[in-house]
C-alpha cells in the first residue's frame, strides 16, 4: 500500500467528515456501513448508506468545493483512506472520457443533493 492510500479503522459514531470541511480524500469501504447525512431546519437527513466495496467522499475531491454532506460511520468500520494524488494515480488508469464522465456525473449528484435539502418531504 502507497502512502496515497492508507488503511483506517473508524469506531462506529464517529464522524469521518463534516459537511463543509475541505478536506481533498475519499474512501473506499472494505467492512462495515457508512451514512451521509446533511443538516436542514437543524435535523439531520439521511442521504445514504453505504457498505463493503463502496466508496464515498468523491465529490469534495473532484470539484474542489467543501463537502457537501457529513459521513458518520454506523457501525465499526475499516476503509481505505485515498489522497488526491492517489486518486490521479487511479484515474491515470482509465480513459479521459471516463474521467469527463465522472465529473458530470458529480455536478448533477450534488444538485440534486441541493434540491433535497429544500424539499420537505425527505426530512426523516
Amino acid at each position: 500500500m502507497s502512502a496515497e492510500i492508507s488503511k483506517e479503522q473508524i469506531k462506529a459514531g464517529e464522524t469521518i467528515f463534516k459537511e463543509g470541511d475541505s478536506d481533498s480524500h475519499f474512501y473506499i469501504i472494505e467492512e462495515g456501513r457508512v451514512g451521509i447525512f446533511i443538516q436542514k431546519d437543524g435535523l439531520q437527513v439521511k442521504l445514504s448508506e453505504f457498505g463493503p466495496g463502496e466508496s464515498f467522499g468523491e465529490f469534495a475531491l473532484l470539484d474542489k468545493a467543501p463537502r457537501s454532506a457529513t459521513a458518520l460511520a454506523l457501525t465499526d468500520v475499516e476503509v481505505f483512506k485515498v489522497t488526491e494524488k492517489g486518486f490521479e494515480e487511479m484515474m491515470a488508469q482509465l480513459p479521459d472520457w471516463a474521467s469527463c464522465m465522472l465529473k458530470n456525473f458529480v455536478v448533477r449528484l450534488k444538485k440534486m443533493n441541493t434540491r433535497l435539502k429544500e424539499l420537505p418531504q425527505f426530512i426523516v
